[in-house]
């Protein structure tokens, strides 16, 4: 016998799963969409390490996929140049 699929959509399941009366979480941004990283300012770069010198994914930080890319090759190249850890 086969199986049969649920024939509900994603929107019905998350309200149905969610508690109707907890708020929606707002994604907390470190940068505004439209910045530029400056792959030259450290200070900025610390920002998006972790104390033990991990790049925070951008589910964390809140940047979009360009500006991620651009920490990681900013915080890659100050450690190269042995200015963070």
């Amino acid at each position: 016998m086969a199986m049969q699929r649920n024939s509900y959509n994603r929107a019905e399941r998350d309200s149905r799963d969610r508690d109707n009366n907890s708020p929606v979480r707002k994604r907390v941004r470190a940068l505004d969409p439209n910045d530029i990283v400056d792959i030259n300012n450290i200070d900025v770069l610390r920002r998006f390490v972790t104390e033990h010198g991990k790049i925070m994914p951008p589910r964390l930080t809140g940047v979009t996929a360009a500006q991620q890319r651009q920490i990681k090759k900013g915080v890659r190249r100050a450690r190269n140049m042995g200015m963070m850890a």
